[in-house]
């Protein structure tokens, strides 16, 4: 699937497409046969709000460009996702680029945020969704994990980086959250504090 997939779930032109990314496991290298295609999408229009679009089988997420370039402000590791992809993963490249200026504070502050919530969603929900909660529990470890890179040289050189993580959980049959908060949480703590100092880095 390609940019025509996403301008055909937007019901939108390409020339209303300021840039577009694919995103999500694709990406990360843990798709299988069954997983949906996920892509961000950024409009020309700066004042577009941020949304969802949804086709069987495909997920965009959609941003005016305030809202992306807020994001990137703001160093969302997902927004930042978008900013390092190689150039198969890049369907539509911005021009001019987007601005970017790296904070690792900022960078540092919002990953352990993500990674807290992204955990604490996972415990919440396991009862009633285990695979979704997994999922979650995954991408507590990953956010940091991609902020160290970014933090320690600038981009992100491999989406692949917490993939064994992944394995693990995914092969875990057991329905016990706190087996999976015992295992994993002093891990997702221990990548959040390396954040603070790498931090100090000029």
């Amino acid at each position: 699937m390609s940019l025509s997939t996403v301008l055909r779930v937007l019901g939108r032109t390409e020339r209303e497409i300021h840039c577009a990314f694919r995103a999500g496991s694709r990406v990360y290298g843990t798709a299988t046969a069954e997983s949906d295609e996920d892509f961000v999408a950024v409009l020309g229009r700066r004042d577009a709000k941020q949304d969802l679009a949804f086709s069987p089988g495909v997920n965009v997420v959609v941003h005016g460009l305030d809202t992306f370039r807020d994001a990137l402000a703001a160093h969302s590791v997902f927004a930042l996702e978008c900013l390092f992809l190689p150039p198969e993963h890049r369907l539509k490249e911005a021009r001019p680029p987007l601005p970017f200026k790296l904070d690792r504070k900022k960078l540092a502050a919002s990953a352990a945020s993500r990674s807290a919530s992204d955990f604490k969603k996972a415990g919440a929900r396991f009862d009633e969704e285990p695979e979704a909660s997994r999922k979650k529990l995954f991408h507590a470890l990953r956010v940091p994990l991609f902020a160290v890179q970014i933090a320690e040289s600038g981009a992100i050189h491999d989406y692949g980086a917490a993939n064994p993580y992944w394995r693990e959980i995914a092969a875990d049959e057991r329905l016990d959250w706190e087996h999976y908060r015992e295992a994993y949480g002093p891990l997702r703590e221990r990548l959040c504090e390396r954040l603070p100092a790498l931090a100090s880095r000029r």
